[in-house]
């Protein structure tokens, strides 16, 4: 067998593996559906946790198969029932925004049908719901491997007019970053996978959506050397002042993007 037949199999059995998952695709919808549905009724904290993990592992395997925009919109569904959740509340509204999302997977397995699927309507839908539900004008990621620097960091920021998502991992986060829209990134240098330069780099490298993003890099070293167009926006250390250095650095931005 040459290169190319076995480079041929190869994407056969790989096309056959995103069709069955797009055949799959409407049956887990509707799992996550009457999961959602079930949450306005009142479900329990056991009942969230698989729902949660339903989505979870709906975005895997979208990324696996190639289908990046629904990862994206998993993505924002993962960072809306967790912020409905450390409030204790579901509303009506909150079930709505969810089953938009859900609407949205729909129209992706529409479009993942086409011979040149295009993705764009979608990514202008994610941003205008995102824009109309959140609170906040701003749109931030954290990514940093520590919970507790990251408890630290959300409860410091809980006054900025930012609504903040979260990632542990370098690769995840520059995944996220390079399919969906932040204003503000806030980074620890020393995370796993990719650090935080790493994630820098390849961001600012891109050329995409969040290439100009703002970025704020937490340091144990003020060392670090950058090539100027690569280099963070603010570079706080880590230490007596990290906090206050942190919140100024945001208010700042958010003051920035008011202006």
């Amino acid at each position: 067998m040459n290169k190319n037949t076995s480079l041929d199999k190869t994407q056969q059995i790989l096309r056959q593996l995103r069709d069955n998952f797009l055949e799959e695709l409407p049956e887990r919808c509707d799992t996550i559906e009457d999961s959602i549905l079930s949450l306005g009724n009142g479900a329990d904290d056991e009942h969230f946790q698989r729902l949660y993990r339903e989505v979870h592992s709906l975005k895997g395997s979208a990324g696996t198969h190639g289908i990046p925009a629904i990862s994206t919109i998993c993505h924002q569904l993962e960072d809306s029932l967790t912020t409905a959740q450390e409030t204790i509340t579901h509303k009506p509204e909150r079930i709505d925004l969810y089953l938009r999302y859900l609407d949205l997977i729909h129209h992706c397995i529409e479009i993942a049908h086409d011979k040149r699927p295009n993705y764009a309507e979608i990514d202008q839908a994610l941003e205008a719901i995102r824009r109309h539900s959140s609170p906040h004008p701003l749109n931030g990621l954290i990514v940093e491997n520590s919970p507790a620097m990251t408890a630290l960091y959300q409860g410091a920021l809980a006054d900025q007019p930012v609504q903040l998502a979260v990632e542990q991992d370098g690769m995840v986060a520059l995944n996220r970053l390079l399919h969906e829209r932040f204003d503000l990134l806030i980074m620890g240098a020393e995370i796993r996978t990719l650090n935080g330069p790493g994630v820098l780099y390849a961001l600012r490298a891109a050329n995409g959506i969040n290439r100009d993003i703002k970025v704020i890099l937490v340091s144990s070293s003020q060392r670090q050397s950058f090539v100027p167009s690569l280099a963070p926006d603010v570079l706080v250390p880590r230490g007596p002042e990290m906090i206050p250095s942190l919140t100024g650095a945001v208010a700042e931005i958010a003051r920035q993007a008011r202006d």
